[in-house]
């Protein structure tokens, strides 16, 4: 699959080695030339730093051939735009956003955005645990 990263952060980081293991082609995007920088040499994967809601960068990242978008940076307003502009102007078919502050759920909720919500997700496998 060519799958399209905003964000290389923690997550975004390690999803992509796992994703690019597993055969898939890989771009990621970021606005901070640290945190692409910080992947390393062996991540074989194309990197490019920009805007990641940004519709020259998008382009740029091929996302008019992409079978998945995921916004995986550390701000909400990001990751819901990025999503937006993936979904309703590239109609890419799987696009996944993270929630970073759990109280904006109901955004993405709202905006009909698949997510992943990893506080809740902790909270729940922790509660599980007691």
């Amino acid at each position: 699959m060519y799958i399209i990263i905003a964000g290389c952060g923690r997550i975004g980081s390690t999803l992509a080695q796992e994703l690019i293991d597993e055969g898939n082609d890989l771009v990621i995007v970021d606005r901070d030339k640290g945190k692409l920088d910080s992947l390393g040499s062996g991540l074989n994967a194309t990197r490019i730093l920009g805007i990641e809601y940004d519709i020259d960068i998008l382009k740029e990242a091929g996302i008019e051939h992409a079978d998945m978008f995921l916004a995986l940076t550390q701000n909400d307003s990001v990751n819901i735009t990025s999503c937006q502009v993936a979904k309703n102007v590239f109609n890419v078919k799987k696009v996944i956003a993270k929630v970073v502050d759990a109280n904006k759920e109901r955004i993405y909720i709202s905006l009909n955005l698949d997510y992943i919500n990893p506080i809740k997700l902790s909270i729940e496998d922790l509660k599980s645990r007691i």
